[in-house]
């Protein structure tokens, strides 16, 4: 009889797979917005989930039919950020990676950010790792020392803190999966 209590072989999400899937802020932005809207993104205005284009000057997306905005940042801690996509998600990665937590000032050295953007950043990402009415994960997760390590593969760490950056708990998140 063969034991199901082993852990499934995960593979390490290493830096050059970072990079690899997010290159630059329109992927970061296209992420969080099939993130956010997995069903296709609600037009307030139209009342109806309707077609949007990405507009290229700003981090939003335009209905087809009306013109009315959608901005994905709008309520996570990306919102009113002059920092570039990339640099948030790069952060959000550093921390995740590491089991015994990172400064804020080894975040300045690895993005060529101020040390007064690299102390927000850390502070905000941490306040959203250390949120304990985060919603439910896939993987176990628990509290070392006002750091969260999860338990499993670290790639799973740095996704799940993509993942829950944030995002407004007044937006109902439709999709349980990445």
């Amino acid at each position: 009889m063969a034991h199901n209590n082993r852990k499934p072989n995960m593979l390490p999400y290493t830096l050059k797979d970072f990079q690899k899937q997010f290159p630059d802020d329109v992927t970061c932005l296209e992420w969080l917005r099939n993130y956010l809207y997995p069903d296709g993104i609600f037009c307030e205005a139209c009342e109806a989930v309707t077609k949007h284009h990405r507009v290229k000057s700003r981090p939003s997306y335009s209905c087809d039919h009306c013109g009315h905005h959608v901005h994905p940042t709008a309520g996570t801690i990306f919102h009113k950020s002059p920092t570039a996509l990339t640099t948030w998600f790069y952060a959000i990665y550093l921390m995740a990676q590491t089991r015994c937590g990172i400064s804020a000032k080894q975040i300045q050295r690895e993005t060529g950010v101020t040390y007064k953007t690299a102390w927000r950043m850390f502070k905000q990402i941490r306040t959203m790792l250390d949120d304990e009415k985060a919603p439910p994960l896939g993987a176990r997760v628990a509290p070392v020392s006002k750091w969260m390590r999860c338990t499993t593969a670290v790639g799973a760490r740095a996704l799940w803190a993509v993942r829950w950056a944030g995002i407004s708990k007044t937006r109902k998140l439709l999709s349980s999966e990445w």
